[in-house]
């Protein structure tokens, strides 16, 4: 009579018995008290009754009936008390290294939609190419968005590439909303920039646009920093994405920013003696300042990799994303209020392989650690995993990648830690493989989720 839920519900009471339940046979009820995002579910001869407060929490509940209901709309006697336990449960796709179709994107947001996920972060450009079609900048899209073979260790020469256009971007957006998805864009800077510099090569130091990158690596391919036409231009595109996504925030990347050109480049050394700043760091800082300000002049709040935490922003200038943290900024920057968004290469990079990271860690991932105050663990906004996309060429692989790890981060994101047991989660894993399959994503074989290290 139990069904396997993903996420497993805060409280969960099958009172015996069960009946036929077509969607007309429910009872929708609002009730101010239920928690944001939280519903109550009753199920009995009598009554099926789903109780919420927000239009989210009534559609959380009637993922859960989704799952409840057997092959015949059979549904088991009920009682279930339910909200999530982070406010952001995540995914990243990585649209630059190898692009999908509208189509393609579609199905990921809607299997993870079935499991609670509520954010779709959204990595649109990088050095490989440039995703978002962009008014003000048309080559962007022209030659940024193309590049010379598949890259990456493919043998095939032929151009790759694509971009979104905003009437795409938009039809996703609002697939997102019916699904209580937010959408949050990536605008990589001022490191990852090979494709916009090749676009217009005034952007770098050098005025040398370079290439489209096919390899995976750390490229200086960056924005120049003393230049005021490279804050002309990040204003120009963040006010057209701003323009583009309704949601309250913008990813900025700021990650690994090689600071050779920097160092090199008179422009930016003018800058540096300008404002006073010791050094390539504190200029990346200047920059990050500079671009975080802009962000929230225009209502919006700035997402960023921990490495933008150098700059010295204020907690409530920026909320950063934890992924790689050895000087345990994330931490320092939570426990004196900063929001943290926990995206950790150790247990929820999905472009992983399985045997550097099993599903079984994964599912052990705790985004509030004990190196968190309690306060700072208040600040802990929730989880996200990313499917990176440099060894990801096809929409199946990437659903390989992501199926069932993508179910654990969802469980996480939702569950508390006392009540999640991993071997029933397994098996309720499993028996989503053809709910999964009937959507378009084709999981990972079972016996692929936890191989020897």
């Amino acid at each position: 009579m139990k069904r396997p839920l993903i996420p497993c519900p805060t409280s969960i009471e099958y009172l015996g018995g069960e009946r036929s339940l077509p969607a007309d046979a429910i009872s929708y009820v609002k009730d101010e008290t239920i928690p944001n995002e939280g519903y109550r579910l009753t199920v009995t001869d009598a009554e099926a009754t789903l109780t919420f407060s927000t239009d989210a929490g009534r559609f959380y509940g009637v993922q859960t009936l989704r799952q409840l209901r057997d092959e015949n709309s059979v549904v088991p006697f009920v009682k279930i008390e339910d909200a999530p336990k982070f406010g952001w449960r995540g995914f990243m796709i990585d649209s630059s290294r190898h692009i999908q179709t509208v189509d393609e994107i579609k199905t990921f947001i809607e299997a993870a939609s079935r499991y609670k996920c509520n954010v779709f972060h959204w990595h649109l450009c990088d050095d490989p190419g440039w995703r978002l079609e962009i008014d003000r900048y048309p080559l962007l899209c022209e030659l940024g968005a193309w590049r010379d073979g598949w890259g990456f260790g493919s043998d095939n020469m032929e151009r790759y590439g694509g971009y979104f256009t905003k009437a795409q971007i938009r039809d996703i957006i609002d697939f997102c909303a019916a699904r209580h998805i937010m959408v949050v864009p990536e605008f990589d800077i001022p490191g990852h920039s090979s494709a916009a510099v090749h676009s217009y090569p005034y952007l770098c130091c050098s005025g040398e646009g370079g290439d489209v990158k096919t390899s995976a690596a750390v490229f200086d391919g960056v924005l120049c920093a003393g230049k005021e036409s490279t804050f002309d231009f990040c204003n120009g595109v963040l006010e057209e994405i701003i323009d583009l996504f309704p949601g309250k925030y913008i990813h900025i990347g700021g990650d690994e920013v090689p600071k050779d050109n920097w160092n090199n480049c008179p422009h930016c050394q003018k800058r540096l003696k300008e404002e006073g700043l010791k050094d390539g760091e504190a200029l990346q800082g200047y920059f990050t300042r500079r671009i975080a300000a802009f962000i929230k002049a225009h209502g919006k709040t700035p997402i960023g990799w921990n490495e933008v935490l150098e700059a010295g922003l204020a907690p409530d200038d920026i909320v950063a994303t934890k992924w790689h943290d050895r000087e345990g900024r994330c931490d320092e920057f939570a426990n004196r209020g900063g929001k943290i968004i926990m995206e950790e290469t150790s247990h929820v990079y999905l472009d992983y392989d399985y045997h550097r990271t099993p599903l079984g860690q994964t599912y052990t991932y705790r985004p509030q650690p004990d190196s968190l105050t309690e306060e700072g663990k208040k600040n802990v906004l929730g989880v996200e995993a990313p499917i990176w996309t440099e060894w990801v060429e096809t929409f199946d692989r990437m659903c390989y990648m992501c199926f069932p790890r993508l179910l654990a981060v969802a469980e996480i994101g939702w569950t508390d830690p006392a009540q999640r047991d991993y071997a029933e989660f397994k098996a309720r894993a499993e028996a989503q493989r053809n709910v999964l399959a009937d959507i378009g994503v084709k999981m990972a074989p079972y016996e692929d989720w936890d191989p020897e290290k």
